[in-house]
């Protein structure tokens, strides 16, 4: 009963309250100081939507100006823009007591009054992190214009998740979206809609410095998109999202790690002209190379989040590992032949100094120990090695011969092959069936 009491009391305050505001209306034309001072003087009528009490939608039409993409991060799949965000809605309370001396259209409400107003609870479903600006007051603003509409504005910073595929990485094509709801109202308080486009205007447009392009990105587009999300135990509230199509730019990628890669595989092919006996040469060339490549790859992945899926970079760095491991490998087979046929074709020898004989005027001699069946003939004994000899440096020079051709034409065929394929990769996500 108490609890009625006073809920019938709050009633009869609310009314008395409007009746008094009515009443000075009737009475004179305000200016426009009082009437900043009526509609935030504690006026419970300026604090709830519009139609509110009849329980009609109010729509609240949006309009977002990127001022610049501050950055796009694969490694947390996100992005973070600064954006000017402007809330337009009719609210025919205010026509009431509009100023009627005023020549101006609209009349401005700073940011220490707004507290004091109605304003959209609109939220960002899809933020990790923003903010208002503050320099050198808080970016934020209302304006009311005569004919009952109300304009909100403020600039802030938002960061945003993104989810992005990364398979075609970096010839792929991203989708990020600004999402904007109702946290409070639903479908039946308030509906969000983009604003009206013109043929020269957009709801959603590029402003600033990049309105063309990004550091590593080029906006082919924006999509628009109004739909309501439904939520449990409080209905379908309304939803609006613009999307930007964002395609990466290849040049960056090319200078900093297609181009040097090349240029590493191909140092690795100095190898092959070589001499097979340059064997710390050799060795410290291929290492290097290897080494090189393996960091370069590590680089690469620093900066992108560890993916189960395998990318067209990984492919990339893969197979240039591949190139300069296996040129290494090349001049291993190409020693280890010519060495395992020397020593097949060393005779090896014990030697043992006889003294001479004191009594005799005799030379020292030598008694030649052969741990295989000894030779009778000198010739055949020293004939056979060098042919075994000439017959394993030859087989390691022609592998360094084949080698000079064979490693450079498969490394032109793997270009051909996977530039042409991510061509028509980027090209299908251009035209997507």
């Amino acid at each position: 009963m108490a609890f009625y009491s006073v809920t019938v009391v709050n009633v009869i305050y609310l009314q008395l309250s409007i009746m008094r505001v009515l009443a000075q209306v009737q009475i004179k034309d305000f200016t426009r100081t009082e009437f900043i001072e009526i509609i935030t003087n504690k006026n419970a009528e300026f604090k709830v939507p519009p139609n509110y009490d009849i329980e009609e939608p109010t729509v609240v039409e949006c309009e977002i100006l990127v001022d610049s993409f501050d950055s796009i991060s694969e490694a947390n799949m996100d992005f973070t823009v600064t954006v000017f965000l402007h809330l337009s809605w009719p609210d025919t309370r205010f026509t009431r007591i509009y100023p009627k001396i005023d020549n101006d259209l609209y009349i401005e409400i700073d940011s220490k009054n707004l507290d004091k107003l109605w304003i959209p609870d609109l939220y960002f479903p899809n933020e990790k992190k923003a903010y208002y600006h503050d320099v050198f007051m808080p970016n934020k603003m209302l304006r009311i214009y005569r004919g009952g509409n109300v304009t909100y504005s403020t600039r802030l910073t938002l960061t945003l998740t993104c989810n992005m595929n990364l398979r075609n990485y970096p010839f792929d094509r991203q989708s990020c979206a600004i999402e904007m709801e109702s946290f409070s109202y639903n479908e039946h308080n308030i509906i969000l809609m983009w604003a009206n486009r013109t043929e020269f205007r957009s709801a959603v447009e590029l402003v600033g410095e990049n309105k063309d392009s990004l550091p590593q990105f080029e906006v082919k587009d924006i999509i628009l998109d109004e739909f309501f999300r439904p939520h449990s135990g409080s209905g379908n509230h309304s939803c609006v999202a613009a999307k930007f199509v964002l395609e990466r730019n290849l040049g960056y990628y090319i200078v900093q790690m297609y181009v040097p890669s090349i240029l590493v595989v191909m140092l690795s092919w100095i190898s092959f002209w070589l001499n097979a006996n340059s064997v710390p040469g050799r060795i410290s060339l291929g290492v290097l190379t290897v080494l090189t490549m393996t960091t370069q790859s590590s680089s690469v992945n620093a900066s992108l989040p560890r993916v189960s899926y395998t990318k067209a970079i990984d492919i990339w760095m893969s197979t240039c590992l591949i190139f300069v491991f296996f040129a290494l490998i090349e001049f291993a087979m190409v020693n280890f032949l010519t060495r395992m046929d020397m020593n097949k074709g060393v005779k090896i020898k014990t030697v043992f100094q006889i003294p001479a004989d004191p009594e005799k005027n005799t030379p020292n001699k030598e008694v030649i120990v052969n741990d295989k069946e000894a030779k009778e003939k000198e010739e055949s004994s020293t004939r056979s090695p060098r042919k075994k000899i000439a017959s394993g440096v030859l087989l390691g020079m022609r592998v360094d011969v084949a080698s000079r051709i064979l490693f450079p034409t498969l490394f032109i065929i793997f270009n051909i092959v996977y530039w042409s394929y991510f061509n028509a990769q980027m090209e299908s996500q251009k035209n997507p069936s």
